[in-house]
């Protein structure tokens, strides 16, 4: 049996690739991924999931599509994206990846920066920026406050909202995800506007009904649980971020972006104001001395 791949009947994350096969996949990848979602089968060699017919999960449709020329198998984008080779996605979406940026002031002005390009496949991207924005996640101690330990982020609202940005960014912009710290915010900037079924006033306040770009990457990602049950990721990041007393998350929608701005806790802020005094003071005692 072969299909007539027409490409405008699936969404991207289910469209069939015809320039990917199994060959293009990471097995050791997709092993511990399997594992991890415990969705694997120990007596099913891993050669079978690639079919058109096999689903790894429901809700997800079979890996691969038969191609209507040759019956040669290729690869939906989606199992590209999840479990396939860094070469592979890089020479197929150039800007499939992460841009994460670290400035020490509140803008790009300073003259150094630090910079790290993740690539590989989606899941190993997010990992990757998961372990470095929990860097940004210190704890500012006050001992003449009720609540002496406050961290700068809370550690919910970044995972959420970097998962937002890699699970429900539209792939077809030619633009990676773009992560930027800052002294006092991180911005979380995520190609593609909202999606057309989502209500603008509903998604700011966090009583959007779920909607989905790209569900399978959603529901992988559930279950590798690096994200939130659907339509849990904006009312989580706004209610982690009014328990830990940080204001509230700023979304700027745009036409091909969606941002999403957490500031810092506002104790973290007065230390860097306290900080940028002791500096000028310091410098300026310097200079007299000069």
């Amino acid at each position: 049996m072969s299909y007539n791949i027409d490409l405008k009947e699936f969404s991207f994350d289910k469209r069939p690739n015809p320039n990917v096969g199994e060959a293009d996949i990471d097995m050791l990848l997709f092993r511990d991924c399997m594992n991890e979602m415990k969705l694997i089968q120990p007596s099913k060699p891993l050669e079978n999931y690639f079919s058109d017919r096999e689903q790894i999960a429901e809700f997800v449709p079979p890996l691969c599509v038969k191609k209507s020329l040759d019956g040669a198998l290729c690869l939906r984008n989606f199992a590209l994206f999840m479990f396939g080779k860094r070469a592979s996605i890089s020479l197929n979406f150039p800007d499939a990846y992460i841009s994460l940026s670290i400035y020490n002031g509140t803008d790009r002005s300073a003259p150094t920066a630090e910079r790290h390009q993740l690539n590989g496949s989606i899941i190993e991207q997010a990992k990757r920026a998961i372990e470095l924005l929990n860097m940004q996640v210190y704890t500012a101690f006050d001992k003449t406050s009720d609540k002496p330990n406050q961290v700068k982020y809370p550690v919910r609202a970044l995972q959420e909202a970097l998962i937002n940005a890699v699970v429900h960014r539209d792939y077809e912009i030619s633009d990676p995800v773009r992560i930027t710290v800052f002294s006092d915010r991180i911005e979380i900037k995520s190609p593609g506007s909202l999606h057309w079924g989502v209500d603008q006033e509903k998604f700011l306040a966090g009583k959007a009904s779920p909607k989905w770009r790209n569900q399978s990457f959603a529901y992988l990602f559930n279950k590798l649980q690096l994200a939130q049950s659907e339509g849990q990721g904006i009312p989580t990041i706004i209610r982690t971020m009014a328990e830990e007393g940080c204001p509230a998350p700023i979304f700027e929608i745009e036409t091909e972006s969606v941002t999403c701005i957490l500031p810092a806790h506002p104790r973290h802020q007065k230390i860097r104001e306290i900080q940028d005094k002791i500096i000028l003071e310091t410098l300026a005692k310097l200079k007299d001395k000069s």
